[in-house]
């Protein structure tokens, strides 16, 4: 990152393109928050080590990315979410506890054979994987979606454990962190390889096995459990939707990454995979920089942003909300479709602005100027 000022610049130019608009917070919820509090404090609390302060943060940035990005959806399916987040993130922090790690390392093995989890924060996990399969019951492949990357997610964060917290005898250490839409993962030690830069060449596979897109991509689509919009309305959209979860969070996650000095993080890994390459960039020796790599992906992102508005007709839709004459052609499905990838794609952006976590609330005056928000 060049400047502060860059890395401002270079965001309000993206969410001004794709017309990110910076919606009102949300009407406190008291339903929705009372019930997430209470299991976080009687379900989840007791399963792990964390203090009343470390759950109070979890509860902030697990239950605050469902209420922001899932405007539409139900209650159960809101809870759903929100719980799955938490203990995903929660999981993710106990690798380093060797008991929890090795009951880890067996959560798989013992779901496929149809064990039970021994560990209560797994056995939360897996119950309310279940609940959540029952809310996707009726389409076995949107099922698949919502679901099995919960699953993935715990090998993802033993993967990325082997690959990057063993201690090696190394010249240099790497403290890093690959954020996943709310989940994260900060590795204190040195990755166990004689040269770190081995691990550049496919930064984008690292960051998909530890991520969870296409659970989030299928919530947008299946705001309760009676909602059965057919897959084939926005199927085609699912590969630029994952891309979109995952990198809008880390280009949102960048200045945080920044600050603390870390240097494992996608846009890191990918800037060392292109200069090994020998892509020229905007260095004083015509290097390619972390910045090169920021616009790139804001490219990236913004191209993928155009793809999916156009196949859902997003701009159409919203015409026709708003009573403009418009295609005869639109019919219900497409504005409800429309409707929840609004919601989304608005209120997951909102989210790490708002998010504590992100450290992003003093620049978004700087980002998102009075010209962009009264143009919502």
């Amino acid at each position: 990152m060049s400047t502060l000022s860059d890395y401002t610049d270079c965001i309000k130019r993206l969410l001004i393109d794709i017309g990110y608009r910076d919606e009102p917070f949300p009407a406190y919820d008291s339903n929705y928050w009372g019930l997430f509090h209470s299991w976080m404090l009687e379900e989840l609390g007791p399963t792990s080590t964390w203090s009343l302060k470390q759950l109070s943060e979890l509860e902030h940035a697990a239950g605050g990315i469902v209420e922001r990005a899932y405007p539409c959806a139900s209650l159960q399916l809101k809870l759903l979410y929100a719980k799955l987040t938490a203990i995903a993130i929660l999981i993710d922090d106990s690798l380093e506890d060797e008991a929890v790690h090795a009951e880890i390392l067996q959560f798989s093995h013992r779901l496929y054979l149809g064990h039970g989890q021994e560990n209560g924060m797994l056995a939360l996990y897996h119950e309310n994987m279940k609940e959540l399969s029952d809310a996707f019951a009726d389409d076995a492949v949107l099922r698949g979606l919502a679901i099995v990357p919960w699953i993935n997610y715990i090998d993802a964060c033993l993967l990325e454990k082997v690959l990057f917290t063993t201690q090696v005898r190394l010249d240099t250490c790497f403290n890093f962190e690959l954020d996943s839409s709310a989940i994260s993962h900060s590795a204190r030690d040195s990755p166990p390889f004689a040269d770190a830069d081995a691990l550049a060449p496919n930064p984008h596979y690292l960051r998909s096995k530890s991520g969870v897109a296409e659970a989030y991509a299928a919530g947008i689509f299946k705001a309760s459990k009676e909602q059965n919009i057919p897959l084939t309305r926005y199927i085609r959209v699912l590969p630029d939707l994952t891309f979109f979860i995952e990198v809008i969070n880390d280009i949102l996650s960048f200045y945080k990454e920044e600050l603390a000095g870390e240097t494992y993080n996608l846009i890191q890994l990918r800037t060392r995979s292109l200069s090994s390459s020998g892509a020229r960039g905007s260095g004083v020796d015509e290097e390619w920089t972390a910045h090169d790599t920021l616009l790139l992906l804001c490219d990236e992102i913004r191209a993928a942003t155009y793809r999916i508005d156009r196949m859902l007709r997003l701009e159409e839709c919203e015409a026709k909300m708003r009573g403009e004459t418009g295609n005869v052609d639109i019919d219900e499905v497409d504005l409800e479709i429309a409707r929840q990838w609004r919601g989304w794609r608005d209120g997951y952006i909102s989210w790490h602005f708002e998010c504590r976590r992100y450290k992003l609330s003093p620049l978004k005056a700087m980002i998102v100027g009075e010209e962009e928000v009264s143009g919502s």
